[in-house]
């Protein structure tokens, strides 16, 4: 019995399998017509992702000249805000960093522990955050886009918040006139 039942279950396999392979054709009938091509090569392509408004530019590129004029360690890249950061240290005394924020404008920003304070740098918008990251840290903020950003931050081991602002705005305006201009 089991074998004639498996006997007839290897048939109705075959059988099914011998159907549904000649019902299959790789040829479909009708006349073979190009697919449409897109007549605008100018346009870029939309991978849904905004262009990077800083392209080449390199956060370690603008963070280095004050940084080393001021003692710190050769700048580090780092990638906590945006994949383009940089970071320096001096011992006994803090840190610094700076990043190019391509996906997220001054608006964005969160002040954390701080207040946004709105200023210019250069004639661009800007916001100052002193205390972002409790005390003796400050932030400055510029405005590139509506959706871009330059971040300039300052943590010392010793002082105060104002000090930290003085440092994050030197760095942010020694950076300012080499960003993009976009109008």
């Amino acid at each position: 019995m089991i074998t004639k039942s498996r006997t007839l279950l290897v048939v109705s396999l075959s059988t099914i399998l011998a159907v549904g392979l000649s019902s299959c054709s790789t040829e479909k009938p009708g006349n073979a017509t190009p697919a449409p091509t897109q007549s605008n090569s100018t346009s870029a392509p939309n991978s849904g992702a905004p262009a990077d408004v800083f392209k080449e530019l390199k956060a370690c590129d603008l963070l280095e000249p004050t940084t080393t004029a001021k003692g710190f360690a050769s700048p580090v890249e780092e990638t906590y805000e945006s994949d383009n950061g940089c970071g320096a240290r001096k011992q006994g005394f803090g840190f610094v960093s700076l990043y190019l924020v391509p996906e997220a404008g001054i608006d964005q920003l969160s002040p954390g522990q701080g207040t946004k304070i709105p200023t210019k740098v250069g004639e661009r918008e800007a916001v100052e955050i002193p205390g972002d990251a409790g005390k003796q840290a400050c932030t400055v903020a510029i405005a590139v886009t509506p959706n871009a950003r330059l971040t300039a931050s300052t943590g010392l081991n010793k002082g105060t918040n104002e000090e930290a602002c003085a440092l994050s705005r030197e760095i942010a305006v020694a950076a300012e006139p080499k960003l993009p201009k976009v109008s």
